[in-house]
């Protein structure tokens, strides 16, 4: 595409947002210096990078998993309202609830959802959450959160090897995800046996 009309493009979507009242964000690749310096000039700004990992070869023995006080179960559709909590209390998100819930709801033949519990032997108190995306052959984990309370104790580690049970049960070969940078948890991805496949920047629109 010519830069005249990557302009006008750009323009043209944001006059769109605008008037729908969204919020616009752009994705760039890392070999798209022209498109930049046109977000740049627009007064777009970089927010963040989102890294896309694969697991090439689905092999839960290495995940070394210590905590066996936490669990992780597959819900049906009467759990979901519990899973959106979860969700948008991990991502300190509650005004998010109800678009969750349309999405959640559109898609659910294509999704498996998670959540995760801490299991005393008296009490499960549900602390984490995750979804997994299946169409086109290809499957991906999404939503991967966790109660701030609740951190650093192994949810994320159990439901990522409990994700990989589910997509090698299901034939898949292969599990991805997506991270941003600023959340500094590639380096954790990246011990489950995650590998990064590429990158895209984020810009948005200063207000």
């Amino acid at each position: 595409m010519k830069c005249n009309n990557i302009d006008f493009a750009i323009e043209e979507s944001v006059r769109v947002f605008l008037e729908k009242r969204l919020n616009c964000y752009v994705y760039v690749k890392n070999n798209e210096g022209i498109l930049e310096e046109l977000l740049l000039k627009r007064g777009f700004m970089l927010i963040d990078t989102m890294q896309v990992l694969m697991s090439p070869h689905i092999n839960i023995n290495n995940i070394k998993y210590e905590n066996n006080k936490i669990v992780v179960i597959r819900i049906g559709m009467d759990l979901i309202p519990l899973w959106i909590d979860i969700f948008c209390n991990s991502f300190d998100a509650l005004d998010w609830k109800d678009e969750v819930e349309k999405i959640v709801n559109s898609h659910y033949k294509d999704l498996v959802l998670l959540l995760s519990y801490t299991d005393d032997n008296t009490s499960k108190i549900p602390i984490g959450c995750a979804a997994l995306y299946h169409r086109h052959g290809i499957i991906g984990l999404y939503c991967l959160g966790t109660i701030e309370s609740f951190r650093g104790k192994g949810s994320a580690k159990q439901i990522i090897k409990i994700s990989m049970e589910i997509a090698r049960n299901e034939g898949f070969s292969f599990l991805f995800l997506q991270a941003f940078t600023n959340e500094q948890f590639i380096d954790f991805y990246k011990k489950m046996g995650f590998q990064m496949l590429y990158k895209k920047k984020i810009y948005t629109l200063s207000k």
